[in-house]
Formats: structure tokens, sequence, C-alpha cells
């Protein structure tokens, strides 16, 4: 931890900028070919985690096992959101099976946005929070908040998120039934989702179902974040966990509704009904994207450097499983999942069409194993026990550089974003991956181990 730096204003400015373009640029990469939606977020949640130790500095709860889990709880809140982006401009409209067209409040959008994001990365704020606590995890705790999320997130879904949906924004169960209706189905919007329960690929092909089940999920998921924070504070007792998860929460949930507005002014405004405002450089989906990540981590970062560090506690979460055991599993999670699957999954998916699919994978695997090799190397096989801070140094602009060239240059053709060097979004990619390596370069390199 660099010590020094933590009462220097220049240094927690920069580190707050820094976390806020490095967030953009994750947050744009996970919604590219190659990283997808939920493994997008575990590309973020190891990269973003990464970035964190170094400017916070790591503590003993920190091992690589703990970084692959967090990163993997990440995975665990991705919602759906393709069609309700759109409705910033108070249109509903599902107009590729239907010719129908609805108008709902701009209100009831934004609350719908402020929902998506309170939900999409709780656990991960969690998982970050209880590093930061004196508050020592056993088994049993992580089990009681993942199943109060679950519990809570199939509940919500069987009840109380259909009855706000209806009370926010009737329009959506009336287009559903439209649809059932033209379909030939009989029933309510709320008899056909628990006939169905939560299967999205069923409800696509019925106009306006997709919207509902999406809708229905998100409100589920803010509704499950709420109870999760609540079980990690009031039934696990972790102040400091259940704080960061919250702020997490409200980051993202104030991100992407504010980002939403380049949907507003990209699709005409009120009911669509100008032109967009935008050149052409402009893309709203992909900057929404960016921006969102943006705020968000600039808020995290700012809230995590504000944490007063609480009494450095030793990990006893695996103490009763056998040594050898967790020796294996945290090099498999910290050293081998992290690194291969973040690695060789995007070359996989962005070579997917072509005739030098396997030569490529080859490639990604074998410099996934070199990594691999040389972390394990210098910082000893026994992953349990390795400097998370020296981890991160040599992880993160080895990632930054990994990402950056990938999703300029490595895919076939039409995947390769140099194409459009000009966009906004991908001007800003660029120089949020060189503000990165420059802050690493003058700070990072820097931080002290524990």
């Amino acid at each position: 931890m660099v010590k020094a730096n933590q009462k220097n204003t220049a240094f927690n400015v920069f580190a707050v900028l820094v976390g806020a373009l490095l967030m953009g640029l994750l947050w744009r990469v996970r919604g590219t070919t190659g990283w997808g939606s939920s493994w997008g977020l575990l590309n973020a949640g190891f990269v973003f985690t990464m970035f964190l130790i170094l400017v916070k500095g790591s503590r003993q709860k920190m091992n690589s096992g703990w970084l692959g889990l967090t990163a993997l709880s990440f995975m665990l809140t991705v919602p759906a959101w393709g069609t309700l982006l759109g409705q910033i401009t108070g249109v509903l409209d599902d107009a590729e099976l239907i010719e129908t067209q609805k108008f709902v409040s701009i209100p009831s959008a934004v609350f719908q946005m402020l929902c998506l994001g309170f939900g999409v990365a709780v656990i991960f704020g969690i998982m970050l929070g209880r590093a930061y606590s004196s508050k020592q995890w056993k088994i049993l705790d992580f089990i009681i908040v993942i199943a109060i999320f679950y519990a809570v997130d199939l509940i919500s879904k069987a009840t109380v998120s259909h009855w706000i949906l209806n009370a926010i924004q009737p329009q959506a169960a009336e287009l559903f039934e439209e649809g059932l209706a033209l379909a030939g189905k009989e029933g309510t919007a709320y008899e056909a989702y628990m006939s169905h329960f939560a299967d999205i690929s069923w409800a696509k092909k019925i106009a306006g179902g997709r919207n509902y089940f999406s809708a229905v999920q998100t409100i589920s998921s803010a509704i499950r974040a709420i109870a999760a924070i609540v079980a990690t504070r009031f039934i696990v007792k972790d102040k400091i966990a259940a704080k960061t998860g919250l702020v997490v929460s409200l980051a993202f949930a104030f991100s992407i509704a504010v980002s939403d507005l380049f949907f507003y002014f990209g699709n005409g405004g009120y009911h669509e009904l100008g032109a967009s405002i935008f050149p052409e450089a402009v893309y709203p989906w992909s900057c929404w994207e960016y921006f969102t990540g943006f705020i968000a981590g600039g808020i995290i970062t700012a809230f995590i450097l504000s944490l007063k560090n609480e009494e450095d506690v030793p990990e006893i979460t695996f103490a009763k499983i056998p040594e050898k055991a967790t020796s294996i599993l945290t090099f498999i999670m910290g050293y081998v999942f992290l690194i291969g699957v973040n690695i060789v999954r995007p070359i996989l998916e962005r070579y997917d069409d072509s005739k030098y699919l396997i030569l490529c994978v080859i490639l990604a695997v074998a410099a996934a194993a070199v990594i691999v090799f040389v972390i394990a190397k210098k910082l000893g096989a026994k992953a349990e026990t390795a400097d998370m801070t020296a981890y991160s140094k040599i992880m993160l602009p080895i990632m930054v550089v990994f990402m950056i060239v990938t999703y300029m240059f490595l895919a076939i053709p039409e995947d390769r974003n140099y194409a459009e060097i000009g966009s906004v979004h991908n001007i800003l990619v660029i120089v949020s991956a060189v503000a990165v390596l420059l802050w690493w370069f003058k700070y990072g390199l820097k931080a002290k181990s524990k």
C-alpha cells in the first residue's frame, strides 16, 4: 500500500479518475463480442478489484481465492436490459413482433433504470467490503447471504415484482397480453409468466413478452439486492461489507440511469418525435455502456479510498477444510480460472467463425499457461499465501494490454473495433487504457505489500 500517498489529494483524485476510466473501459468491453454479458462481468470484477488492491492496499483476508470469488460474484447479478433502455423516451415499443406502440411515463422508465443498476453488482460490493472489515466470515455466512439472495429473488418474481410493475407501468402487461392474444394464447401476463417462470427464451416469441419478463427480473434484482445487504448487516453483522454493497449498488443505479440519457437524445427525445442530436461518431448504446462504468467506477473508487481500515484479521473461512484441498482449489480459482478464462474465452469467441480458430485458441491457451507459470514461479505455487499486491502489479497491466489489443485487433474482421477508431466510445476506450497504464507505471508499481 502506498501509505504516504493516501493523504495526498493529488493521488486520490488521480486514482478516482483512473478508477472511473478503468471501469468505463471494462463496462464497454463487457458488452462486446468475446466477453459477453456475464463473462464480461467476471473480467470486470477481476481487473477492477486488482486496481483497488493497488490503490487501497492488500489485507490478510485478500488472497487469490478471494479475488476469484469476488470476480465470480459479479456474474451472479447480471440482469437482462435489452428492451428497457429506450423507455426513457416514454415509448414502449416491440415493433419487431407486433405493429403496436404504447406510451409510458418517463418516471416509470427512470424507476426501471434505477432498479436495474441497483441490482447489478450487490454481491460483488459485499465481497469487496468483506475484505476491508474485521468480521471473519465463516462458510455459513456465505450460505446465508446467497440463500436469502436467491430465495427473495424467486419470491419477488412470483409475487411483489408484478404488483410493482403494474403499479408504475401497467402498459408492460397490456402489451404482453395483446401479444398473447395475437399468438392465440389465453390468460393474463401474470398467468403466462408463472406458467413459463422466468423463461425469457419463451417470452421472446411473444410480443411484449421479453419486455415484461425483463421488467419483472429487474425489479426482483433490486429487491434481492436489498435483502442481501440487510442479511449482511443484521444476520452476518458485517457493517463494512453491507455498507460497501449498498454504495456499489447505488453507484450503478445512478450511473445506469444517468447514462440512459444517451438513448433519450439519441432516439429523438420525448416520444421519439425528433431526430438524434448526436453526430454519427456517437453510438448511444456504446456510450451508455462506457459511461455507466465510468460513473460507477469513480464513485466506487472514491468510497474504497475513504474507508478506514479496521483491524487486519486473518482469513478463517476455509480453516476447517484440509490444507491440501484448500491449496489446490485456491490455485485453480486464483491462477488457472481467472487468468485462463479471461484470456482464452475472448479469443475463442472472437474467432468462432474463423478458419484460424484452432490456431488462435492454442496460442491463447499457451499464453495463459505461460502467465500462470510465471506467476506461480514468482509468487509461489501456494496461491492462498501469494502476495496480492505483487500479483496485481503483474496482472493489471497484462490484462489491460490484452483487452485493448484484443478489442481493437484480434477478431474476425467485422468485430475489430479499430475499423471505427473515430467513434467516441472507441476513443474513450483507448484513452482509458493509456491512463490506467500510466497510473500503474507512476503509482501501481510503487504499491507496497502488506
